[in-house]
């Protein structure tokens, strides 16, 4: 999921956008800028609202469009002339379109595939959010920037600055909030989800490696209870904490029950022990059962935390 930018802040009234590239008034200049990225920000809200409530063919399609919308406010911010000491508006202005760019046209999962060594592997996903980590807070950076030249700038023109935020959170924040959350569920859940594969897939190609893989689950249910320790709660979630919780309890309860019936049936040369394939069979049976059942009651927990708290495509965006 690409990153989202928070607008607040860089408001200063309605006025008039001016369509003229050399801008006279300080009002109108900063005006200029402001509106602009508030259409940034409706259109971000929107691709947001593709993500939660469509499927991926028509998000990709709204990210698309998002991307050229991008990329047309950025040249047209190079285009204006810059107002005389403008405190480096302009300039900071382009730079948050050049990060939001940068972003978009970053393909996350490739270049952390690259520096993990591998494409479907826990230490890709892990790379993978570094990645966006550092996209995200360098994004953040260019914007405290350009709200503080805008600040300085308002202030050496006498310009009175008014927001239309009142303290409370914007809806594409609240997203934010919310996504980021569900981030940080999701490194849970997924390290003991890939060393439970990674276990399977020793049982099934080269059993005489299960024992060190039942290690490395019993490590990963570790990892993933001192990640949940370490969430804040959001308000607006009530169910896929606990949810996630129970996932991972459900394979740190297997690593003495179903999962050691499965690597116990096998002797030390990897061969399977005809006294202990019923016992195998039955334990890969709860093992599957017991996925598909947790796995589906998170996944649904997380879409209905989504789907509660952003709004529909075309719905009218109202900031909380």
């Amino acid at each position: 999921m690409r990153n989202f930018i928070l607008m607040a802040g860089i408001c200063v009234g309605l006025f008039s956008t001016a369509s003229a590239q050399t801008i006279e008034e300080p009002v109108e200049y900063i005006n200029f800028f402001s509106q602009e990225f508030e259409h940034m920000y409706d259109l971000q809200l929107e691709y947001a609202s593709f993500l939660a409530h469509t499927t991926d063919d028509q998000s990709s399609i709204k990210a698309k469009e998002l991307d050229a919308a991008t990329q047309k406010i950025h040249d047209k911010f190079s285009a204006v002339t810059a107002y005389e000491d403008d405190q480096n508006v302009k300039a900071n202005a382009v730079h948050v379109l050049d990060e939001m760019l940068k972003i978009s046209k970053t393909d996350y999962t490739d270049v952390a595939a690259e520096k993990a060594g591998c494409l479907d592997c826990f230490a890709r996903v892990l790379e993978h959010n570094k990645l966006s980590e550092k996209g995200s807070k360098q994004l953040e950076k260019s914007m405290d920037a350009l709200i503080k030249s805008i600040d300085d700038f308002a202030a050496n023109n006498d310009v009175t600055m008014e927001s239309d935020d009142d303290g409370k959170e914007s809806l594409l924040g609240k997203i934010n909030r919310i996504n980021g959350y569900i981030g940080e569920l999701d490194l849970a859940v997924l390290e003991v989800q890939y060393a439970s594969t990674a276990l399977i897939e020793a049982l099934n190609d080269d059993p005489t490696t299960a024992k060190d893989m039942l290690k490395e689950l019993s490590k990963a249910v570790s990892n993933a209870n001192k990640r949940l320790k370490k969430v804040d709660r959001i308000k607006e979630d009530a169910t896929a904490f606990g949810q996630a919780e129970r996932l991972v309890d459900f394979h740190k309860d297997g690593i003495k029950g179903m999962y050691a019936d499965m690597v116990n049936a096998y002797d030390k040369q990897g061969e399977i022990i005809n006294e202990k394939v019923k016992a195998y069979n039955k334990a890969s049976e709860q093992l599957n059962k017991g996925n598909n059942t947790w796995n589906n009651k998170y996944e649904s927990a997380k879409f209905n935390l989504q789907q509660r708290n952003i709004p529909k495509p075309k719905q009218e965006y109202k900031r909380s």
